[in-house]
Formats: C-alpha cells, structure tokens, sequence
C-alpha cells in the first residue's frame, strides 16, 4: 500500500498515485504461477488472487508446459490473476514464443471463495471480469 494512501485516505493525490500504478491484468495458469519455474519473468508483478475461467476453456499437455484453449462445451481452467506493468507483455511475449497468442479470458473468482474475495480482486457482481492470456495459437 501507499504511505498516506489507506482505505480512509480520500483526495485526488492518492487517486493519481493509484492510477500512476496501474497495469494490466493477467491471468497464468502453468509455469508463471507462484512457486512456477518462470515465475520470476513475472517481476515486479502484483498478485491479486486465485481465479478461474468462465465455462468454456480448457488446458491441453504441449510437452512440459500447457496451453490455454477456448473450447465449446469446456469447463473452467484455475490459475492466478496478477496486475503487471505494460512494460512486461514484449518480454512475456517473447517468452511465449510462436506457440502462444495473447488474448482475452474471462474469470471469475476460485470457487468457495466467495464476496470478500471477489472485493478484494475488484469483480463486480454480474460483470463478465476479463484478463489477458497466452493461448495455444491455432496452427
């Protein structure tokens, strides 16, 4: 948290330091995961919590690592949700490689986890919450 810029502090200095700080959000479901082999590539990163998909993703074996599907018909996929810098998409990109494609998913909070949580990852209720992701690109 801010010095000076708790939940009571009110007043457009702490909205403009709020907004300097905001990224992207991301969610990750394999290696960049905390205690994930690549997790560090994810530096300076903020973990907001546990999520998962709406219905209709899937996760497919590439080998070591898994790819992120949108599938009719298919369940949810769990994983974790983190605000990053813009600064780091060319880096995970690159990391990424020709493989993946970033996208779009759509998330919700990790089941049983209830109202508090979905506050605290800033869901509202009856609003489809999105994020990036890497996605098994169509080959």
């Amino acid at each position: 948290m801010v010095r000076g810029c708790g939940l009571a502090a009110q007043g457009a200095e702490c909205a403009i330091i709020f907004a300097a700080m905001s990224g992207v959000r991301l969610f990750v479901y394999g290696s960049l995961k905390r205690g994930g082999r690549h997790h560090d590539l994810l530096k300076g990163a903020v973990f907001l919590g546990e999520v998962e998909t709406a219905a209709g993703y899937a996760l497919e074996s590439a080998g070591p690592y898994l790819e992120l599907v949108a599938e009719a018909g298919a369940g949810n996929v769990s994983g974790e949700l983190f605000e990053i810098s813009e600064s780091l998409l060319p880096v995970l990109d690159d990391f990424e490689g020709d493989a993946y494609i970033r996208g779009e998913v759509t998330l919700s909070p990790a089941r049983g986890a209830g109202p508090v949580a979905a506050g605290k990852l800033g869901f509202v209720p009856g609003r489809g919450e999105t994020a990036l992701a890497y996605f098994k690109k169509s080959r």
